[in-house]
């Protein structure tokens, strides 16, 4: 056939038999179909741009929240500087716990484990050092522990007794090791722990020349306890540590001793702690650089641009509109538990930090940050400062009558809660609410009840004369603990507004597919019939075309006779 071949190759080729451009025609035609897919096309490409924004939004958010833990315990906001005369000597960090001021801190002796080492010496260690022709033994004494008898067969080397030390199974901790004094090779034996509880002995053991008798061994390093005063106290004793690490002298303070100066018999240093101001600052910095970093992200997909006469991409989206509100609540209400009255610090403009609210400014709508409010606020209560960004449900009352004892972390929300109860005549609590719930009564304590924001907050009554009594009782959350918790219920992955955008996005995008794939499939059929139909047309037009050169023919024939 002179027209259209279709083939499953879709190669084709028209009007080859007369002249006509059919396949221009198809296209055309094609095109023309084509214009509600492209739309849907174009359509889903929008919703495609608007689900990438929710994802990369997803992402600055949780790097909001990552930074915001870091900062949202008292240890690592409220940062402590700690200066060494000698850290040769002592070293040491320092918590929020810790009180400004200096410590004159004398170190005595370090904690030790004990080495010592065999007094026979052999050439080398291939040597054998049990040939009695019986099996032999070497007991190990250690650290208050079982002792533990290690068998040392006839013909055991040096090397060999050292590997079956090291090896057997119920080792209390005693490392061997082979040490040479440039002629002869000998057994050392060390603990592995430190302190004047860690001894070690080898009393008992058979193999000739090992047990703890007749000087077999000699002690390198006598195994103690570590010893210092500070500031002179205790002034007859020592505090005392198995280690070298002591964290229970000074409030606070952790203390690593590193040594003691060659030829002295103790060593006094000082010690200075003080306020890292420059990283509490820096850790507000981050704070407001943080949540700006969001809020200019909401405020570029929302803005309407009044140049170009549009809208961003999310502009009036509910979602965004949720999450920013949720957010700026973060940042203008007062700290979660926190009381106007009763704390000195309870919200974020008291020390420096305040919403640009100028109409026309660069900055509108984004945290300013004065430094010099802050820093007044670091000179007047820096304990203050630190609560307020970084209290970790941290519990008090605002009565003498009752006090806060205990919650369950993951359990037990933050916040103020009102309390009342009353005691009978017999000083029995009769009854008892916490935050208008009825409370648990256990003796003189009252727990909050399951399924509340309370739960788990355990009360102690100390006024216990007849008499009804109330009052609050505040769990406290710093900012940053509260930016952490509002971050996870927007980003959680089951029923956060991110997420629930994400996947109605999505539906729409699948929904968006079935009408293109349907598009696609209407416009193929479409071109496949009309190719067949032209094709079935330029056959008919070449058949006539056929006979109209051969009627052409026979009449020049004619003529011509």
């Amino acid at each position: 056939m002179a027209g259209d071949y279709l083939t499953s190759g879709a190669i084709h080729f028209t009007g080859l038999g007369n002249g006509t451009d059919f396949d221009s025609i198809i296209q055309a035609m094609v095109k023309a179909q084509s214009f509600h897919k492209n739309r849907l096309e174009s359509w889903k490409a929008d919703w495609e741009d608007k689900q990438t924004a929710f994802q990369d939004l997803n992402t600055t958010l949780l790097s909001l929240k990552t930074h915001m833990q870091s900062m949202d315990k008292p240890s690592e906001f409220f940062v402590k500087n700690v200066t060494s005369t000698d850290e040769d000597v002592l070293t040491a960090t320092a918590d929020s716990d810790a009180a400004e001021g200096n410590h004159l801190i004398l170190v005595n002796q370090l904690a030790q484990n004990k080495i010592q080492t065999n007094s026979t010496g052999y050439a080398d260690p291939t040597t054998v050092i049990n040939s009695t022709g019986s099996d032999q033994t070497i007991v190990l004494n250690y650290n208050g522990k079982a002792a533990v008898t290690i068998t040392i067969p006839d013909g055991t080397t040096l090397a060999g007794a050292l590997n079956m030390i090291n090896k057997d199974a119920d080792n209390p901790g005693v490392r061997a090791s082979i040490v040479s004094d440039g002629s002869s090779s000998y057994l050392q034996m060390r603990g592995m722990d430190m302190g004047s509880g860690a001894t070690l002995s080898l009393a008992g053991s058979t193999l000739s020349g090992y047990d703890d008798t007749g000087g077999n061994w000699d002690v390198n390093q006598a195994n103690q306890n570590a010893q210092i005063r500070v500031d002179g106290w205790p002034i007859s004793t020592w505090i005392e540590s198995d280690t070298n690490t002591i964290t229970d002298a000074v409030e606070g303070v952790s203390f690593s001793l590193k040594s003691i100066p060659f030829g002295q018999s103790n060593a006094s240093i000082t010690l200075s702690i003080a306020n890292d101001n420059s990283a509490i600052k820096e850790n507000v910095r981050g704070f407001v650089d943080k949540i700006n970093e969001v809020r200019s992200e909401l405020i570029n997909l929302t803005k309407f641009d009044e140049n170009m006469e549009r809208g961003a991409l999310l502009q009036g989206n509910y979602g965004l509109q949720l999450i920013s509100t949720k957010l700026k609540d973060v940042t203008s209400q007062k700290g979660v538990g926190f009381d106007y009255d009763d704390d000195v610090i309870s919200t974020l403009s008291q020390i420096g930090i305040m919403t640009d609210a100028e109409e026309g400014s660069a900055t509108r709508g984004l945290l300013m940050f004065d430094e010099e409010i802050f820093d007044e606020a670091m000179k007047t209560d820096p304990d203050a400062v630190s609560s307020f960004f970084s209290a970790y449900f941290s519990g008090d009352t605002n009565s003498s009558d009752f006090t806060y004892d205990s919650h369950i972390s993951g359990v037990t929300k933050a916040g103020t809660y009102a309390v009342e109860y009353t005691v009978d005549g017999s000083g029995t609590i009769t009854s008892a609410t916490i935050g208008g719930q009825t409370a648990s009564i256990i003796g003189s304590q009252m727990t909050g009840p399951s399924g509340t924001d309370m739960a788990g907050l355990v009360i102690n009554a100390v006024n216990l004369s007849a008499g009804t009594y109330t009052g609050e009782v505040r769990l406290k959350l710093g900012k940053a603990g509260q930016m952490v918790e509002t971050l996870d219920e927007i980003t959680s992955t089951v029923d956060g507004p991110l997420h629930i955008l994400e996947d109605n996005y999505q539906d729409i995008i699948d929904d968006i597919d079935k009408k293109i794939d349907y598009e696609t499939d209407r416009i193929t059929r479409m071109e496949r019939m009309t190719r067949s139909r032209f094709a079935r047309l330029e056959s008919t037009l070449s058949y006539y075309d056929s006979m109209m050169k051969s009627l052409d023919s026979q009449i020049s024939s004619l003529s011509s006779k």
